[in-house]
């Protein structure tokens, strides 16, 4: 890159007559704009969107900026698209003559090349909260030959959001200004997200729901009692009520599946009109799938779920033939344990689905290791999702990774040492796109990274992430940065066994101390490889590395307190409301180093929880009251109750809730506190 200019003036060219009254006019009109048929009017109101970003930041580093249809005096920033009705997300950014021609595919790869084009300036966007903005620029840096830019993963790049709250203006814009595209419909910003090109992705596990057994039909009957034969058939036990969401749907009976379309096509007209892409996930059950001759006929969990969506297929294609329907949706069925639908399918994909092209599967390893990258041969976790990831073919592939997973309840957890290596391994094996459960929507802390790394790999598989980190530290810790990656690097190994401590795997700590009632128990403590005959140590270094990172980071917060202490002017002489205050907030390193704290403390006392659990089991199982542990256990069970770790999001289709929990109920270890106490009391032990 080179300094390039002289001028201190910026302008701006839109290719709209008139822009030179109207551009702000028709950059922040989008509640007018019926996006999906609009197609024009929706780029005009993206193009001069990103035009206004672009003067707005040029601005903040120091140059005087203008705009109209034509070219101007100064240095010319030319946006352009390739094609006035598409979304596509290309673009290149060259220049001519000390001008700067910025050309989309379509209106997102106008938007996105503008953010770029910023990003050269050094403008970052680490976080919805924070912003990198360099001061007074002399000259703009432009590129020494054209940039040329199409994201690697074309079929989607975002998050699954669980709960129906989860909305944020700055959110949205956070995404867009790191080329991310995939999100959730939201009423209160559903208009904002599509000027800055979400597609909305809707639905998930929909049949518990559309197959409620109480669900009155029009005949005044429940679903149960004029078509039980449409639950899955177990041959263990006869179809109850009780049991009919316990074993996975019938998904050979034709009427059912015409029910079930009939639901979809509704919602497709009603609560789901605005969706791109509908995730249709069987139930969620862990369990078995039908037994009946007519599903086994059709092959596995994955090829019946297939047969489900190629029937959904048929019915939306006509339905669009007809005019039932106003527009096409993808359908997205997910390669999960939990739904049975993770092995590959013993037979072709359906015609229906390769031909048509939409529809496609999300991968879902849930279980897998974050110890071992996902290709390692070695890992017994991570190799049978290798091998079946491998076996999925002749339709498109997305990946569900699980970063934030709900197991995890918002730990200080990093994935640096094996985020780069398995995205690109991903999309050497075909993959096309990417999402993960479950963005948090705040506390971001040291997570900061993740989310960076996330959505520079989803653009660019191939991208330097050495490079970026190195950025990444300068820019958000300043003459700090050599301390924090310590820090970083601590927390990251002090989390690496994580999914063999806590997730939703039988072999995990946190589901196998479930089945403990909390008495002497009579045989070890059962294991994973990755933990057995280690898992009391592995806790404890985890707990130390924690605690080297907690020690680090206050000395480094304390340091930054005294020098913003010695320089601090206050701002403010009287009181304001509290949308000013907090828009005026000074001390934005305090905070980035406030929330850190605050996350490593909760995730080194969580871990000291298991540890202990794991340590007085041992101690009852050879003997041992145990009292010194259970004291320790006991003073840690306290201070956890005490202490809150902020938000939980209600997950359905139709809850809009959210909990604040203590830490010890976010931890999953009450019960078990209770179940051990209890034992105590009964024997005569001090609790």
């Amino acid at each position: 890159m080179k300094q390039w200019g002289g001028y201190m003036n910026v302008h701006v060219v839109v290719p709209y007559e008139g822009a030179e009254t109207n551009l702000y006019l028709w950059a922040n009109e989008e509640k007018e704009i019926r996006f999906r048929f609009e197609k024009k009017r929706a780029t005009r109101c993206t193009v001069c969107y990103a035009a206004t970003e672009l003067l707005t930041y040029l601005k903040k580093i120091g140059f005087s900026t203008s705009f109209s249809a034509e070219k101007g005096k100064g240095i010319n920033i030319f946006l352009k698209t390739d094609d006035v009705l598409s979304d596509g997300e290309s673009y290149k950014i060259s220049v001519t003559d000390g001008d700067v021609l910025i050309c989309g595919s379509g209106r997102a790869g106008v938007l996105y090349g503008a953010y770029d084009f910023l990003k050269l300036q050094g403008i970052r966007w680490l976080n919805p909260e924070d912003e990198i903005v360099p001061s007074a620029v002399e000259k703009l840096i432009l590129p020494e030959k054209p940039i040329e830019f199409t994201p690697s993963m074309t079929l989607g790049r975002g998050f699954d959001f669980e709960g129906l709250l989860k909305d944020s203006t700055k959110l949205w814009k956070w995404m867009a200004r790191n080329k991310m595209n995939l999100s959730c419909y939201r009423p209160h910003t559903a208009a904002l997200q599509k000027k800055l090109c979400m597609q909305f992705k809707m639905g998930g596990h929909v049949f518990d729901t559309f197959l409620n057994p109480d669900r009155v039909l029009k005949s005044g009957k429940t679903l149960w009692e004029e078509h039980n034969e449409w639950y899955g058939l177990d041959y263990e036990s006869e179809r109850t009520k009780e049991n009919a969401l316990w074993t996975q749907f019938c998904m050979s009976n034709e009427s059912l599946l015409d029910f079930l379309a009939d639901d979809l096509l509704e919602y497709l007209n009603r609560e789901w009109y605005e969706a791109d892409r509908v995730d249709i996930w069987p139930l969620d059950i862990w369990t078995k799938s039908c037994q009946c001759e007519n599903c086994k006929k059709l092959g596995n969990g994955s090829d019946r779920a297939l047969n489900l969506i190629s029937h959904l297929r048929k019915r939306i294609n006509r339905a669009v033939d007809e005019k039932v329907l106003d527009r096409n949706v993808r359908l997205v069925l997910c390669s999960y344990e939990g739904t049975d639908t993770l092995k590959p399918p013993e037979n072709p994909i359906p015609e229906n689905i390769i031909s048509d092209g939409l529809d496609y599967i999300v991968y879902y390893p849930i279980l897998r290791c974050y110890a071992h990258t996902f290709d390692d041969a070695d890992c017994s976790i991570n190799s049978y999702y290798e091998d079946y990831l491998k076996g999925w073919k002749d339709i498109p592939i997305m990946i569900g990774e699980y970063y934030n997973v709900s197991k995890f309840e918002d730990m200080p957890l990093l994935f640096t040492k094996t985020m780069a290596h398995d995205i690109r391994h991903y999309y050497d094996l075909g993959v096309r796109g990417m999402t993960y459960m479950h963005l948090p929507m705040l506390e971001w802390g040291l997570r900061n990274l993740t989310q960076t790394t996330y959505a520079t790999l989803c653009n660019d598989v191939n991208a330097d992430i050495s490079a970026l980190e190195e950025t990444y530290f300068k820019d958000r810790y300043g003459d700090m940065a050599e301390d924090m990656k310590e820090v970083y690097a601590l927390c990251e190994e002090a989390c690496k066994f994580i999914t063999s401590f806590r997730s939703f795997r039988n072999d995990c700590v946190l589901i196998k101390m479930r089945y403990w009632d909390g008495t002497k128990p009579e045989e070890e403590f059962p294991l994973d490889d990755h933990l057995k005959g280690k898992a009391i140590a592995e806790a404890e270094k985890s707990v130390l590395n924690y605690t080297k990172a907690l020690e680090k980071i206050q000395n480094i917060r304390k340091k930054h307190f005294l020098r913003f202490g010695t320089t601090y002017v206050a701002s403010l002489k009287e009181a304001v409301n509290p949308v000013e205050l907090y828009k005026r907030r000074t001390d934005v390193f305090g905070r980035r180093l406030n929330e850190s704290v605050r996350l490593i403390e909760y995730g080194r006392d969580l871990i000291q929880l298991e540890g202990l659990f794991l340590k007085y089991y041992d101690a009852l199982l050879h003997n041992e009251s145990g009292n010194e542990i259970w004291a320790e256990l006991d003073a840690l069970v306290i201070k956890l109750t005490d202490r809150y770790m902020p938000l939980t999001y209600i997950n359905s289709l139709d809850n809009i809730e959210l909990c604040c929990k203590d830490m010890i109920e976010r931890s999953q270890f009450k019960e078990q506190y209770f179940k051990c106490m209890k034992y105590r009391i009964k024997v005569g032990l001090p609790v």
